[in-house]
């Protein structure tokens, strides 16, 4: 019976850092969806002409960002490399658009 205890001790020791891992995750990503769906409602809000609704998922999104960036530092990393290509796309489009347009 103190055998069967132990090992159950030790695997429970074992596995609690994996479910402590996998809670994580799941959080990260409730987050994630969080935010995504404050700034679709920012936009639907800029497009309704709406600013206090406008202003008020914005600062929803603020305040979802920065407890993710506490607790999913992974994230952070992962924002600034999908900035950078954001803004690599946006000045090629826009020099795309300037050479098949011929300078208009």
């Amino acid at each position: 019976m103190k055998k069967l205890v132990l090992v159950a001790l030790v695997f429970g020791c074992a596995a609690a850092p994996a479910w402590g891992q996998q809670r994580q995750t799941r959080e990260c990503h409730q987050l994630t969806q969080q935010i995504t769906r404050y700034q679709r409602d920012a936009g639907w809000a800029e497009e309704r002409g709406n600013a206090l609704w406008q202003q008020a998922s914005l600062d929803q999104v603020e305040r979802l960002a920065t407890r993710r960036a506490k607790r999913c530092p992974q994230y952070a990393e992962q924002e600034n490399v999908l900035a950078q290509i954001a803004a690599l796309i946006a000045v090629a489009g826009k020099l795309a658009a300037r050479y098949f347009l011929m300078g208009l």
